[in-house]
């Protein structure tokens, strides 16, 4: 498997990570545009976007030898929490924050199964930080490879910090570096609030992994058509739909409607 790290300077939280990369992992400047070779790992490159990351549509043509995209990026929130969090991408309903409307992009669950696994084990290091999956949202959707958002959120205060961004890279390219173990287990997840926790709790207590979320704020934009591609672009196999049994508001009785349709088991939270 060939990665892609993508960073760009207009993201404080993505400069601080590059910048780690470049000088501590010795990601060095190759003969590519905006492409950076790594001397430790031959299966890990960085590329440095010129547009906001939520906007970088065009990898697919400016990265072709890649199989995966993660993209090292800042969160934010109105609570500014310390937080790392990680997600997939795709828009359910309009195009606020890049990609295009009603599509989501391709997902990787087993990676981001293995890189939430990993920086909870880091807890000691990471004490005041929250960390947790995010619902499917922004952009980009249309490449053609699996996309996934590494985040450090979520002011200035952690987007400047080395320390954190180094925990962060150390981990992301340890994941990378290793044979990745694809679960049996993949599902999708509809329901709850924007940060999943129940989804979060089944990724680090159970042998499921998860693609795509949608929140139940996001529900009433889920039908065949939506549901059809958070099962299908995805580069394993789905097996399974996860509820947030209350968490889905009024549209419970038509989503379980729906997903009785799909032939997938479904796993009540």
């Amino acid at each position: 498997m060939f990665f892609t790290l993508v960073v760009s300077d207009s993201d404080p939280a993505s400069k601080t990570m590059s910048s780690y990369l470049e000088n501590e992992q010795e990601f060095l400047p190759s003969k590519h545009e905006n492409i950076f070779y790594s001397k430790n790992y031959d299966n890990i490159q960085l590329y440095k976007s010129d547009t906001p990351l939520i906007y970088a549509e065009e990898l697919d043509k400016k990265v072709p030898n890649s199989q995966f995209f993660i993209f090292l990026s800042k969160h934010f929130s109105s609570s500014k929490k310390a937080s790392l969090t990680c997600h997939f991408t795709g828009n359910f309903q309009d195009n606020c924050y890049g990609g295009n409307p009603c599509e989501l992009g391709i997902t990787f669950p087993s990676l981001q199964k293995g890189y939430l696994q990993h920086v909870s084990k880091l807890r000691d290091d990471l004490q005041s930080f929250e960390i947790t999956i995010e619902a499917t949202h922004h952009g980009p959707t249309s490449l053609k490879k699996p996309v996934l958002f590494v985040e450090i959120g979520s002011t200035e205060k952690e987007w400047n910090n080395r320390d954190i961004a180094a925990i962060v890279c150390k981990s992301i390219v340890t994941i990378l570096s290793r044979p990745i173990t694809h679960k049996k287990k993949i599902g999708i997840g509809l329901g709850g609030n924007h940060y999943g926790s129940k989804f979060n709790f089944l990724l680090l207590n159970s042998d499921i992994a998860m693609g795509h979320i949608c929140s139940k704020y996001n529900l009433k934009s889920i039908n065949e058509s939506i549901l059809k591609q958070m099962t299908t672009k995805c580069c394993e196999q789905t097996t399974h739909i996860a509820l947030d049994n209350k968490g889905l508001g009024k549209e419970k009785q038509r989503i379980l409607d729906l997903i009785n349709k799909s032939g997938l088991e479904i796993i009540k939270l």
